[in-house]
């Protein structure tokens, strides 16, 4: 699948050879390192259902990992990220019945949406940008594995996975059965489908509508759940055990953890070492969703004429992990911070004193608020023999151009 393209400056740095990146880590509940070895860092991030382009909180979301990315790119430290499409959904075709208008051309128009934001917003491409469609043999070969294997059942035309407590993700060891119950309900589970023998149990294998795709195989005709869907691209455009697993906090459960439990179930192994999960972006009171029709696209936010960079500053003045409301508020902050920077930090340079400073808040848990507020009070220099240029280590880091918004 077409990727797309971005213009920004990428410095790795030999002086913090030794460092890594410590993040906060899900299943742990702690600030851990990213292991540093020769092998390259392992990434892979759940992207967008196209029924509709990226709203703030998807950019939210992308802009933690390139972040991420950054950082790690910036200490020598080498990655592979892949994001995958899932351009096979519900919501999809529930889009589709609504509008008229075929499926796949909701797909295609809303992914050159979202191409077109993320490479306005400087968010670095995956090396793999994978759509489920285009991987379908590899993923229903995935799902007939899983049959075979015994860790299914079947209601009628259509195939579970059965849950089970000795494999069953620490993710959601701290969360109660009901408030599980409550939470697969809320996110789409048919937690009350008669003949399961666990509500939590997910769909593995569903049937197609009329107006769906659909495919015929040997266990019958229909179409995969979501999360083999991931599992199945995760071990073929990465190398298991994933480095990071990333996504929004509302992928904890049941995406996360009933595809960490599917991995063990299908001999992959331990799914991932660190996951990540992203803070929520609220508007008007509530968690933006397509459901309560309070989404804030950034494509409407780029019509407007608000630049790239005060958007992508706007998101940065967050904390990754951080739950947060928009409001016009934040556009009119990071404008004042964006000419703030550009006024007093641009074509000067900076000691390495004050780049250690700065790497170590990227590296401590990408701590970006504050790497932020230390520019803001940075005494730049006119020139330094060193050599570090404070545009491109904003480049680099942050991914942030001085001078190009306003």
């Amino acid at each position: 699948m077409k990727s797309w393209t971005v213009d920004t400056e990428n410095i790795v740095s030999k002086h913090f050879e030794t460092l890594t990146l410590n993040i906060y880590d899900t299943k742990s509940q702690k600030i851990q390192p990213i292991r540093r070895t020769d092998r390259t860092i392992q990434i892979y991030v759940c992207g967008i259902t196209p029924y509709d382009s990226a709203h703030l909180g998807h950019a939210f979301t992308y802009l933690a990992f390139d972040l991420m990315i950054r950082s790690m790119n910036f200490i020598g430290m080498k990655t592979k990220y892949v994001q995958n499409v899932t351009d096979i959904d519900d919501p999809l075709f529930e889009r589709a019945r609504k509008s008229g208008i075929n499926w796949q051309q909701i797909v295609n128009s809303q992914l050159d949406i979202y191409r077109a934001d993320m490479s306005k917003l400087n968010i670095l491409p995956p090396t793999e940008f994978v759509g489920v469609m285009e991987n379908m043999d590899l993923i229903i070969k995935g799902i007939g594995k899983s049959i075979a294997g015994k860790s299914t059942y079947k209601i009628d035309t259509e195939f579970y996975f059965k849950t089970q407590k000795n494999i069953q993700s620490k993710l959601v060891e701290n969360f109660s059965r009901e408030d599980l119950i409550v939470l697969a309900k809320e996110r789409g589970c048919d937690t009350e489908r008669a003949g399961k023998r666990d509500p939590l149990d997910p769909i593995l294998w569903k049937a197609s509508k009329a107006d769906e795709p659909s495919w015929t195989e040997s266990f019958g005709t229909g179409r995969p759940g979501w999360h083999i869907q991931c599992i199945c691209l995760a071990n073929k455009f990465a190398l298991l055990p994933l480095d990071i697993q990333g996504g929004g906090k509302d992928l904890i459960f049941p995406h996360h953890a009933m595809s960490e439990e599917q991995s063990e179930s299908l001999g992959f192994g331990e799914l991932a070492l660190n996951y990540c999960h992203v803070g929520m972006v609220s508007y008007q009171g509530s968690k933006m969703s397509k459901s309560k029709g309070n989404l804030v696209f950034v494509h409407e936010l780029l019509n407007q004429g608000i630049s790239p960079m005060i958007i992508r500053l706007a998101l940065m003045l967050h904390h990754w992990q951080d739950d947060w409301e928009y409001d016009s508020d934040n556009i009119e902050q990071s404008t004042k911070i964006y000419l703030t920077l550009s006024q007093n930090l641009g074509t000067k340079y900076m000691s390495k004193a004050d780049l250690d400073i700065i790497v170590n808040l990227c590296l401590n848990n990408l701590d970006i608020p504050k790497v932020i507020s230390f520019f803001l009070e940075l005494k730049p220099l006119a020139h330094s023999d060193d050599g570090f240029a404070i545009d491109s280590v904003l480049q680099s880091l942050l991914g942030l151009k001085l001078g190009s918004a306003i």
